[in-house]
């Protein structure tokens, strides 16, 4: 299996075009054209990952962290530049999967409550999906031809299914004038014609290559189309949230209990039995308005700060900071997620990397 292959298979797990535009994800050191022997996730790329890596004799690291980011101007034997430097010297390849795995019903978040004893989750804040509708007009004898043309082009991907088109009958009316070139017709007389509309969907981003694809394969010299824009609610987002019945002093026991990591601090801002949890994985307290507008009781996240923990009190909402290195246990959750698709070893780095710790 080459590396572009392994890559195309992380893209199915989690889609790199998820990721945030900001995010650094991908191979990030490498060669698409490498054989993948071996495969080790992680939280983090240190010294030790790579030295990990050597022992157990794989040559392709899946981090979740970027290592690259931002962008470095230099690779030298400091910082960051050192692993670069021992990645290449050992023919190591490392791979990113940051936010687009974030963003996953099965990625960080659910993987933490997975560990607490809760497979059992949904979204926490679901992102709104835009993408396009086309609506063609076109003569009923070429409806075939243009859509076998169009899904060429991506029109009529929806999920798991490709080629979804709908198409009803209508009658359409047009007079060539004296410079037109029609398909149908004669110039200067009006001309009654039945036709189909074709109707399907693809993604936003790939709007002008649609088009030129309409234009060129539809019979038409001046075809007539709508191009709509449209949102609904996604299957992905940011966090999980799922049901728990017992007070805060409980949840934060069994994450402790659960984790075997010590707990940063707790805004105990209610009392009382709690029925909803929200697990945002990493640094979630931007996100804090949007997940308490879920119906959730408590927010398990990390990187709290003073004044957010402050406010947060003052408005009755409840946080545990799990602190950012919980994350970790997504090194665990990727590995099964991986190794599912693939023939050759996964392992789970058994190295800390907790500045912390």
């Amino acid at each position: 299996m080459k590396i572009k292959e392994l890559m195309r298979i992380l893209d199915g797990i989690a889609p790199f075009k998820d990721s945030e535009e900001w995010d650094n994800t991908g191979l990030l050191v490498g060669d698409m054209e490498d054989d993948a022997k071996g495969i080790l996730t992680t939280l983090d790329c240190s010294h030790g990952t790579v030295e990990e890596a050597v022992e157990k004799g794989v040559n392709v690291i899946i981090a979740h962290h970027p290592l690259i980011f931002p962008k470095v101007s230099n690779v030298t034997e400091t910082g960051v530049g050192s692993i670069v430097r021992k990645l290449i010297k050992n023919d190591i390849n490392l791979i990113a999967m940051h936010t687009n795995l974030d963003h996953q019903p099965h990625g960080v978040s659910h993987m933490i409550a997975e560990v607490l004893g809760y497979e059992q989750t949904e979204i926490l804040i679901k992102h709104e999906y835009f993408y396009k509708k086309l609506r063609i007009n076109v003569p009923k004898e070429d409806v075939e031809q243009l859509k076998q043309d169009l899904s060429a082009a991506g029109v009529g991907n929806q999920g798991d299914y490709s080629e979804c088109f709908f198409e009803y009958p209508v009658k359409g009316q047009f007079r060539p004038n004296d410079e037109a070139n029609p398909h149908i017709g004669t110039q200067g007389e009006l001309e009654h014609v039945d036709e189909y509309i074709v109707e399907a969907i693809f993604e936003a981003a790939h709007e002008q290559q649609v088009i030129n694809a309409l234009i060129e394969a539809h019979p038409y010299e001046e075809p007539a189309y709508d191009v709509l824009t449209l949102k609904k609610p996604s299957d992905k987002g940011l966090g999980v949230k799922f049901d728990y019945e017992g007070p805060l002093e409980s949840l934060v026991d069994l994450i402790g209990e659960r984790t075997g990591h010590d707990i940063v601090n707790v805004v105990n801002a209610q009392t009382g039995p709690m029925k909803k949890v929200g697990i945002i994985g990493g640094s979630g307290m931007s996100y804090i308005n949007e997940a308490f507008s879920q119906g959730i009781d408590v927010l398990i996240t990390g990187d709290v700060k003073y004044h957010e923990a402050y406010d947060a009190k003052l408005a009755g909402r409840n946080i545990i900071d799990v602190g950012h290195y919980m994350e970790v246990f997504m090194a665990e959750g990727l590995k099964h997620l991986v190794e599912a698709h693939v023939e050759v070893d996964v392992h789970a780095t058994e190295v800390s990397t907790n500045p912390f710790g």
